[in-house]
């Protein structure tokens, strides 16, 4: 069953990202903006700026606070906050100060004074654990972690530095400016590079896992993109039209995520630079973001004020990555696959679309009885909900209730981006057109099917008006026709008819059209998919 959905579910990824998305979890209102987030190695806490705290992932707790609630917040505000390579320490950089701290006693260790700070560009070195940052007039500066002694500064050119960034192998430091330059600067040689972007502050540099890339965000909402070690220019896109934008790298250097002013994250796949997803995640402008350690989780926090009230400013959503080279055009792809099948996973598909499904399982008629529908119609509700579906899941409707349920679901797909219909029962095509039967349906003759049925197209037209972007339609439903002995003449045709998908659709058949299919001999019955054309 998830391997036959999971083949369904890829298709849809090629029809465009989506811009809906359901955090895992909100950290509430911090009543002030999330300037940094930072993970801890093993991503079991989660550090933000601001009014610095940690956060306990799996719960979904707050861990401890560094400043107390009736202290002077404004005093406390924490523009960086950076767990240390080790997991043994965090500092966080304020106004004129720059704190370390140890996170196993939660006790802070030293507090460093310096009236040049520019605490938007401090960081751990590799290794030795020793603090790196910046001073207003262009010097870099190395502090001791153990004794806190400053053991080397230099001055960097006549620079205004706004960020700076170390790279993965712990041997240069890239310094963003106000002048729109990445200065490089070799830790060994101590020797200096200036690399010119675009003219506009540079907000944020990060390099990607593997050390093969660079990534800057600028203060206009621009992301530019370069090889490493030799800042050649790969591509420079606007990420964001209203500006500020900033960005984190995904642990496997495959992806990149952006977030700025038009509230809004969106994910570049690296180096093409080509748009993946997108979904609005803030009610403010973003602020900060940071993947976890794994990947599988990406935190974001937005802009706040002290008296905000209902503002959610930190929160923690799902990543899976999307699968790559798959068309977005299928026609005629039959596959044999058993609905018991199980073996592919959720994980495997970004879930950054809002989507619906609707299930009906009958198998209990008046004249016969079909093992199978109803577990088939649960099997594929638990799957569904693992990609994300909202799910009604309904067993032997009668007509009256079969419309109804079909109906309230067009309704509802109003508000979603993916919609999916699945018909596990009796079926069969009269004069041309396919019809669902319900469980009290007696069908003396095929003039009754009309009336006492439920015409498939009838699914097709409430998914089409709903104005849903994918929509995908399985009707395994291509059982013998238990009525057609009783007729006075033989049905149109056997199983179901072929039907034309509008724009947008998959339609997926239990066997090809014309043909019918075996209920099986298990608990779920055999599918023998037959995709139409999208």
């Amino acid at each position: 069953m998830k391997k036959i959905l999971s083949s369904i579910i890829l298709i849809i990824l090629p029809f465009g990202f989506t811009k809906s998305q359901q955090p895992l979890k909100s950290f509430g209102n911090n009543h002030v903006t999330t300037s940094a987030i930072s993970f801890t190695p093993d991503g079991r806490f989660m550090l933000i700026g601001g009014y610095a705290k940690f956060y306990d992932i799996e719960h979904g707790k707050e861990y401890f606070r560094t400043i107390q609630k009736d202290s002077e917040p404004y005093m406390d505000y924490a523009f960086d906050a950076i767990v240390s390579p080790d997991g043994h320490t965090f500092l966080l950089s304020k106004t004129n100060i720059i704190e370390l701290w140890d996170l196993q006693s939660q006790t802070r260790l030293k507090k460093i004074r310096d009236n040049q700070l520019v605490a938007t560009a401090v960081c751990f070195s590799h290794g030795d654990g020793n603090i790196i940052y910046m001073r207003k007039n262009g010097e870099v500066v190395f502090i001791n972690a153990a004794t806190f002694a400053e053991i080397y500064k230099q001055k960097i050119l006549h620079i205004k530095p706004v960020t700076i960034s170390l790279s993965p192998d712990g041997r240069v430091l890239l310094i963003g400016t106000k002048e729109g330059e990445i200065i490089t600067y070799d830790l060994r040689s101590k020797s200096i590079k200036l690399n010119k972007i675009d003219g506009v502050e540079i907000g944020q540099i990060q390099f990607s896992p593997d050390n093969d890339y660079v990534a800057a965000s600028s203060s206009d909402g621009g992301i530019w993109l370069g090889r490493y070690p030799s800042m050649d220019l790969i591509k420079s896109w606007k990420a964001d039209s209203k500006g500020l934008t900033v960005i984190s790298f995904h642990p496997s250097g495959k992806y990149l995520a952006s977030g700025g002013k038009d509230k809004y994250i969106r994910i570049w796949s690296i180096p093409d630079c080509s748009p993946v997803a997108e979904w609005k995640a803030h009610e403010h402008p973003l602020a900060s973001l940071a993947f976890s350690p794994s990947g599988t989780q990406l935190a974001s926090g937005s802009f706040n004020e002290v008296l905000s009230i209902g503002v959610e400013d930190t929160r923690l959503w799902p990543f899976s990555e999307p699968s790559q080279n798959i068309s977005s055009k299928k026609e005629n792809i039959e596959t044999n696959l058993p609905v018991s099948s199980v073996s592919a996973s959720p994980q495997a598909i970004i879930s950054t679309q809002k989507r619906i499904a609707l299930l009906i399982g009958n198998g209990t008629y008046l004249n016969s009885i079909l093992a199978n529908p109803e577990n088939d119609a649960r099997e594929f509700k638990n799957a569904l909900m693992q990609f994300g579906f909202d799910v009604l899941e309904y067993e032997n409707l009668n007509q009256v209730q079969m419309k109804k349920a079909i109906d309230e679901f067009g309704l509802k797909l109003k508000n979603y981006d993916v919609g999916l219909f699945y018909y596990a029962g009796h079926g069969i095509q009269s004069k041309g057109f396919n019809y669902l039967i319900p469980v009290d349906a007696s069908l003396r003759s095929e003039q009754e099917v009309e009336y006492d049925c439920v015409q498939a197209d009838r699914v097709l037209g409430v998914m089409e008006a709903s104005g849903a972007k994918v929509n995908i339609l399985i009707l395994d439903a291509c059982r013998n026709n238990p009525f057609e002995r009783s007729w006075t003449r033989a049905a149109s045709g056997k199983g179901l008819a072929y039907m034309n998908a509008p724009s947008g659709t998959l339609i997926a058949y239990a066997t090809a059209p014309g043909s019918t299919a075996s209920d099986g001999s298990g608990k779920n019955g055999l599918t023998h998919l037959r995709f139409s054309k999208v």
